[in-house]
């Protein structure tokens, strides 16, 4: 975390910012040796193609697929339905 002192240092705001979201760094400020205010950077919205790329970056399933397949279809055969949860 980087510290920067409000009422003696010349602070370039825009740039100061930048560098948070750019660089993904916690700023404190600091008024005194009293921690005032951070600017932290926000996560940003993952979208549909975030998604995607992430996905092709799994790999495939190879000769496992069928017996997989067979797996999870033997778990769903076995499953009976679930009671109902808001009855008590």
């Amino acid at each position: 975390m980087e510290r920067h002192e409000i009422s003696t240092e010349k602070i370039d705001w825009p740039s100061l910012v930048r560098h948070v979201v750019r660089d993904r760094v916690v700023v404190e400020l600091a008024d005194g040796e009293l921690p005032i205010a951070m600017l932290v950077p926000i996560e940003r919205p993952r979208t549909m193609a975030d998604l995607d790329a992430a996905l092709r970056k799994i790999p495939r399933l190879g000769e496992d697929a069928i017996s997989f397949e067979e797996d999870i279809q033997k778990v769903r055969a076995l499953m009976t339905e679930l009671d109902d949860p808001w009855e008590s």
